[in-house]
């Protein structure tokens, strides 16, 4: 398994248990999803102009989403559902801030 695998199923695994486990047992879960975007951001680069533009998008669009679906009114699934992406947003935000480094920096460098 490479990068592109393992980090989008420990950023899945770690939100849903940021999501279960009270905040005041285990605060660092945020830290952790961004570590895990950057990680996967550096160690991945990503160099098409349309994936990067994608990734930014979903940096913004995804929290969008989350108070949507949070807001429904739906009961436990909602605020659910809602958290959980939340919490995976972070990982996405550690990911769109390393490609924007990585790009940068590409950038520079020529």
């Amino acid at each position: 398994m490479n990068i592109d695998k393992i980090a989008p199923i420990a950023a899945v695994a770690i939100a849903l248990l940021a999501v279960l486990v009270p905040e005041e047992t285990f605060s660092y879960w945020v830290l952790i999803l961004v570590l895990i975007g950057l990680v996967h951001g550096i160690m991945s680069p990503v160099t098409d102009r349309a994936t990067q533009a994608m990734i930014y998008a979903g940096a913004v669009a995804v929290p969008m989403i989350a108070a949507t679906i949070g807001g429904v009114g739906l009961g436990v699934a909602s605020t659910f559902v809602g958290d959980f992406l939340v919490a995976f947003t972070s990982a996405i935000h550690g990911y769109a801030a390393a490609a924007l480094v990585m790009d940068i920096k590409a950038r520079i460098m020529g």
